[in-house]
């Protein structure tokens, strides 16, 4: 294995891991599950006592857990995953090489020191993160270790993320997904009530704010626009929703760097600032990518 000289924590250097050219797909899954099991290995020996390496038909668990929930959460993780690509057809899809890895850290305190590895704001404590799915050479999902109903909301919407993550989608329709995928799974406590929801979207939205939304810099926010961005994303993708198939047409040609613009104008018809107008009523909605300094995330938060 090469190893990143700057990580604090066991990580490929996957730009430079050598990899076969061609060979049968069982044969590169077999490739990729070693360097996975070495990957997980070497970092299971620079964490706490208690970390293993556990394994099903699809996935590579890290954990702290004990061998009974290791057993349940690897089945949670199967059964989601079938579930995921059963909601989404023609969304969500298994690409690539290896089982997917995800990792589970004992502490908050670990979770954040491997986040920080991977830069970028989302990293940070301050802009809190319950979980993160990496597009990083080998995707995976890593959160902190939690009471079992606690988990399962996670594991639903960091699995949607790696199996979306095929297509170059803005952050919002990539969280939105996310989000109304885990809600179907897990019954889930609506944060705000109706009528608050909407004092919030009134207060915090606006042609500025908006900007942030389409290039998914405000799901990186420290402060209520984080929590407010995954609200607006559930909405926007439910409305799209109510018509599936279109759904999935938009999502096949939605791209980052215009907010998924030049897709709803082709498949939708019209502006996303319609369709934000259904939620926040009339405004300056439009999304501007010649206004985004800072460039666009792919969310997967």
């Amino acid at each position: 294995m090469l190893w990143r000289a700057d990580a604090s924590l066991p990580i490929p250097d996957w730009s430079k891991q050598p990899w076969p050219e061609a060979g049968a797909d069982e044969q590169l899954h077999a490739h990729a599950n070693g360097l996975a099991a070495a990957w997980l290995d070497a970092t299971i020996a620079a964490l706490p006592v208690g970390h293993i390496r556990a394994e099903s038909a699809n996935f590579m668990l890290l954990s702290a857990l004990q061998p009974r929930p290791t057993g349940v959460l690897l089945d949670y993780l199967e059964r989601s995953r079938r579930r995921v690509l059963a909601t989404l057809p023609g969304i969500a899809a298994d690409q690539g090489h290896g089982k997917t890895v995800v990792m589970v850290f004992g502490d908050e305190e670990h979770y954040y020191q491997y986040i920080a590895n991977y830069g970028g704001e989302s990293s940070e404590p301050e802009a809190y993160s319950g979980g993160m799915f990496i597009d990083a050479g080998y995707g995976h999902f890593v959160f902190s270790q939690a009471p079992f109903e606690s988990m399962e909301p996670v594991v639903v919407h960091e699995l949607t993320h790696c199996l979306v993550r095929h297509l170059p989608i803005p952050a919002w329709l990539n969280e939105g997904l996310a989000v109304n995928t885990e809600h179907r799974f897990v019954a889930a406590r609506p944060r705000y009530r109706a009528n608050e929801l909407q004092y919030l979207f009134d207060r915090f939205w606006n042609a500025s704010t908006i900007q942030e939304f389409w290039s998914g810099k405000s799901f990186l926010r420290p402060d209520d626009g984080q929590p407010l961005s995954y609200e607006l994303a559930k909405l926007l993708v439910q409305l799209l929703d109510k018509d599936f198939e279109l759904l999935a047409q938009f999502c096949a040609k939605a791209s980052l760097h215009d907010g998924g613009e030049d897709a709803a104008i082709a498949i939708l018809g019209e502006s996303l600032e319609e369709l934000v107008k259904v939620v926040l009523g009339p405004g300056d909605w439009k999304p501007q990518p010649a206004l985004w300094a800072a460039g666009a995330e792919k969310g997967q938060f």
